[in-house]
């Protein structure tokens, strides 16, 4: 009996020193798709957004147990684990939430570090744990079940301030940053050498009032409290690319005029407002677009209203911007609105059903609008 204690107390040193030794074996290799972005939140605080690839190399499932974030000198930011873990871990287009990562596949980790103003490290590192399924037969082969890493460097470039797309009141952030939802979670593979995230803090907006999205059944797009609202320019610029050919969806029916990726975007301008930055709206109403390539425009100008057009199943204005003229290609970029009227910060529609979580009336400037909240802009 000493002997077999011995050996365990030797294996369980042994085990606990192997995260810190080079040359283990792991079951995962883990690595960041690019560096940390950093954008001011409608909460005050400042949001660290990036995405961990995590691939499972291994010959059966491995469950995520934590994810922890670390400053440079090794403190702990932020710890990710059980069912919230489970949450931002997701495959890379389908963005099906998984907690076992299968045999040979490839999951993100979606983090993001809330930190006070101006606090965001300029790196941050990670200790993961992981675990396998019990009893596999193959389980000896791992000498290591925790990871220290990967480093993420962290870009803490202020983010661009812009003047808001929209005017008026009841403006729902239906996806955008930083929560899990289809907008944070887009992960595109570009030309077979790197995965791209080109709507991180893109923003999809949809319209309020007395609580409902649109009157009526809201199958026909006019019964949509936000179509046909003027779409804006957000700075001064140049137009570089516009479409205007494309019909108006159906909602709630699945796009039939959506055959290739340039399709996705529906009736779009994209607006050059800094180098290397693209002002993108997409979904646009055909035929209302006032602008065309090499216009030169101001902000606040008028480049068309808000439509149902391309890879769309309701009215509703998607905007973001990009460091290259391209909806696929170009990376999301933060911004933040010079100012606008926060009044509600969580809502949520399921079916006909919108359910909302109102805030007091409170006014917030040079912050990026989060989602889910309704905000009201000038």
């Amino acid at each position: 009996m000493r002997v077999c204690l011995a050996f365990l107390v030797v294996l369980a040193l042994g085990s606990a020193a192997s995260a810190q030794q080079p040359g283990r074996t792991t079951a995962i290799v883990v690595s960041p798709i690019h560096e940390a972005q950093v954008v001011r939140g409608d909460d005050g605080m400042d949001h660290v957004n990036y995405e961990l690839l995590v691939t499972n190399a291994f010959v059966s499932p491995v469950t995520l147990s934590s994810v922890a974030v670390l400053d440079p000198a090794g403190k702990e930011l932020m710890r990710i684990e059980g069912d919230t873990l489970a949450a931002v871990t997701e495959t890379l287009f389908a963005q099906t939430v998984t907690k076992a990562i299968p045999a040979s596949s490839t999951v993100s980790v979606d983090v993001d570090l809330i930190v006070p103003p101006g606090a965001a490290p300029e790196q941050i590192t990670h200790r993961i744990v992981y675990a396998l399924e019990p009893y596999n037969e193959f389980a000896s082969a791992i000498g290591s079940l925790e990871i220290n890493g990967p480093e993420v460097a962290v870009n803490r470039q202020p983010a661009m301030s812009l003047k808001p797309p929209l005017r008026g009141t009841g403006w729902w952030v239906a996806a955008g940053c930083c929560r899990p939802n289809i907008h944070r979670d887009t992960r595109l593979a570009i030309d077979g050498q790197r995965i791209e995230t080109s709507e991180t803090f893109a923003i999809d907006w949809a319209r309020i009032q007395n609580g409902n999205v649109f009157a009526g059944d809201g199958k026909r797009v006019d019964q949509h409290y936000a179509f046909g609202a003027d779409v804006l320019a957000v700075a001064d610029g140049t137009i570089v690319s516009v479409r205007d050919d494309m019909p108006e969806e159906t909602p709630f029916q699945a796009p039939t005029a959506v055959h290739v990726l340039e399709d996705y975007a529906g009736n779009h301008v994209l607006l050059e407002i800094a180098p290397n930055v693209y002002a993108a709206y997409g979904h646009l109403q055909p035929g209302s677009l006032t602008v065309k390539v090499g216009d030169v425009v101001k902000a606040g100008a008028v480049l068309g209203k808000l439509g149902n057009s391309g890879n769309s199943t309701a009215p509703h204005l998607h905007f973001g911007l990009l460091d290259q003229p391209d909806f696929a290609a170009g990376r999301s970029l933060p911004f933040v609105f010079d100012s606008f009227t926060v009044v509600a910060v969580d809502v949520s529609v399921e079916g006909y059903s919108v359910r909302i979580v109102p805030a007091s009336p409170r006014a917030v400037e040079s912050a990026y609008p989060l989602y889910p909240g309704i905000h009201d802009y000038p």
